[in-house]
């Protein structure tokens, strides 16, 4: 490694990083903030035909753009904030994308799949390799194992890493345990493995992904990005005990809430007529109009100020059946001074690291009784209020990531 005072790290990213309401952006920040946090000089390269995804143009978000110190997006121009492609393939997959739109509009059943799974290849893996390795960083970090095979061109560079923060060949496994078709291409345990196996060291977002994927990349290190949500000013409003669904637009999150609504909120109608749950995110668009219709749902789509809908009276739900990395939410409940009802499958990415802090049931009759019980009795509520908002900061802390990052810069 050269010597310097601050190390360098290049993170090689494939995906527009416009918004930071989604998960992927989530994981991603959390993990540039620890990074930084250690004194490292951080270097976004965007692959030049992935990153623009089905449009020829491309923002990044504010916070992205404080995190970096430099944006690396090959051919392309910048013009108004915003990148715009020079790549005739960017184009023409913008007009193909706007045509099957518009078929969709039209009636016909169109599918979009997703690119994200698939490694890059031909001119463009050739061109981001050969960016990074002019670049000679201390470190170089792929994000998502479809970017790890750049990693074998990489060798030059002494630390090589994957971010994890969706092992797609879990998230397939997921999908048709559930009766669905993943929306991307599907890859084995052991493929996925494949593709890292030029790295030295691997974040995961999600524990249990991590011991997942352990075994089959025994050579590299692998430490836990822990989500350590942000701390919250909350509230402890004089209103009655309500449930509350906080969540993004995904596919987890859209059975999560779909399921709920269908299935366990009937259940607790009948015992608490009068119960009330509120929907707060993008997520309540994927509500159909019968279902945001149903007795007691309030949807209060975008909340600006999370500490508004905070406090030991809204007990944060979390009937979750899909996931991949680590459902985000449960952190945010906690860090919100909410009591949470979860399914074990929204524990499944921290492991046993927060069981004891959240009231877990499994099927919608036990879901729809704890929520009752809970709804009903104050005292177990601000218990697990109490204990949530003083606990989960030290359990979800990233000392283990700032202090690997703060080791590169000891020559």
């Amino acid at each position: 490694m050269s010597e310097t005072c601050s190390p360098r790290m290049d993170m090689i990213v494939q995906r527009q990083l416009d918004v930071m309401t989604t998960g992927n952006s989530a994981y991603l920040a959390i993990f540039l903030r620890a990074v930084k946090a250690a004194g490292t000089q951080i270097r976004i390269v965007f692959a030049p035909m992935r990153s623009f995804g089905n449009r020829p143009w491309m923002s990044v978000h504010p916070e992205f753009l404080e995190l970096s110190d430099e944006l690396v997006v090959p051919a392309s121009v910048r013009i108004g904030g915003r990148y715009w492609s020079l790549s005739p393939q960017v184009w023409a997959r913008f007009a193909i994308r706007a045509a099957k739109a518009l078929v969709g509009k039209l009636g016909a059943d169109i599918k979009i799949h997703s690119y994200l799974g698939d490694p890059l290849r031909g001119r463009e893996f050739k061109e981001v390799c050969a960016l990074v390795n002019r670049g000679a960083p201390d470190i170089a970090v792929a994000e998502y194992s479809s970017l790890g095979p750049l990693l074998d061109h990489l060798t030059a560079i002494s630390h090589r890493s994957v971010l994890l923060h969706d092992l797609f060949s879990v998230r397939a496994e997921q999908f048709r345990a559930n009766g669905l078709a993943p929306d991307f291409t599907e890859i084995t345990r052991a493929d996925e493995a494949q593709r890292c196996r030029a790295s030295t060291v691997n974040f995961y977002a999600s524990n249990n992904e991590l011991h997942v994927l352990r075994p089959l990349l025994p050579e590299a290190q692998s430490i836990w990005l822990r989500p350590e949500p942000p701390v919250h000013a909350v509230q402890e409003a004089d209103v009655p005990a309500h449930a509350v669904f906080l969540g993004t637009r995904h596919a987890g999150n859209i059975d999560a809430l779909k399921h709920l609504v269908d299935d366990i909120w009937p259940l607790v109608l009948k015992q608490r007529p009068d119960a009330v749950l509120k929907v707060a995110g993008s997520i309540c668009a994927d509500l159909t109009p019968e279902q945001a219709a149903t007795r007691g749902v309030e949807l209060l789509g975008r909340v600006e100020s999370l500490e508004s809908i905070s406090g030991s009276s809204a007990i944060g739900l979390a009937p979750t059946r899909i996931a991949s990395g680590v459902s985000i939410k449960v952190a945010e409940y906690l860090m919100l001074g909410m009591p949470c009802v979860v399914y074990p499958v929204a524990l499944e990415g921290f492991l046993d690291v927060l069981d004891d802090l959240v009231a877990i049931a499994e099927g919608p009759e036990a879901y729809a009784a704890r929520l009752v019980e809970l709804m009903s009795d104050a005292d177990a509520r601000k218990r697990l209020s109490d204990r949530g908002l003083a606990e989960t900061p030290e359990r979800l802390s990233n000392r283990e990531l700032v202090n690997f990052f703060k080791k590169l810069s000891v020559t």
